[in-house]
């Protein structure tokens, strides 16, 4: 019964410092994150797993490590805020897949996409290719789509329905 009640208290207060730490790293790290985001929340959900399960740790050891962790990813995201070098390395960068409605097969294939990824995302959007300006696989592993401005789509479906004339 010792043994239940310990392991209850301990994973109480890993799980209040898990969820300070993560208040504490900021909305946008939980949203989008990136690869760095991705390595630090499986770093604390494992310092937090063995201070859950090892009785035989110290319960500070594992609040330590969490809170360290937590304030590692505050400053890198701090860092990264301020110099863009920074913010390159450790996030990435986007890579254009599509521009003018033409899709980039090398950058699909550098970058592991299928078509049938990107053509999902057009229609998620509600874009057709010909009116993609330009479409980014951006650092989260999301894809951004931008269409043409609507200047540029009446000049192109002028253009089209004068030459077919």
């Amino acid at each position: 019964m010792d043994e239940l009640f310990i392991l209850l208290y301990r994973t109480a207060i890993l799980w209040l410092v898990a969820l300070l730490v993560f208040r504490m790293m900021g909305k946008r790290t939980l949203a989008k994150m990136g690869p760095f985001d991705f390595a630090v929340i499986i770093m604390i959900g494992e310092a937090v797993a063995i201070g859950m399960e090892d009785s035989k740790t110290p319960l500070i050891n594992a609040i330590g490590i969490t809170v360290l962790l937590g304030l590692l990813q505050y400053l890198l995201t701090w860092l990264n805020v301020r110099f863009r070098w920074l913010e390159k390395m450790t996030q990435g960068t986007s890579t254009r897949l599509i521009h003018n409605g033409h899709i980039d097969q090398h950058m699909l294939k550098k970058e592991r996409v299928s078509n049938a990824d990107l053509f999902m995302e057009l229609r998620k959007n509600d874009v057709p290719l010909k009116d993609v300006s330009e479409a980014r696989l951006e650092p989260t592993g999301d894809i951004s789509v931008k269409k043409k401005t609507s200047q540029s789509s009446s000049k192109s479906s002028k253009g089209n329905s004068g030459s077919q004339n």
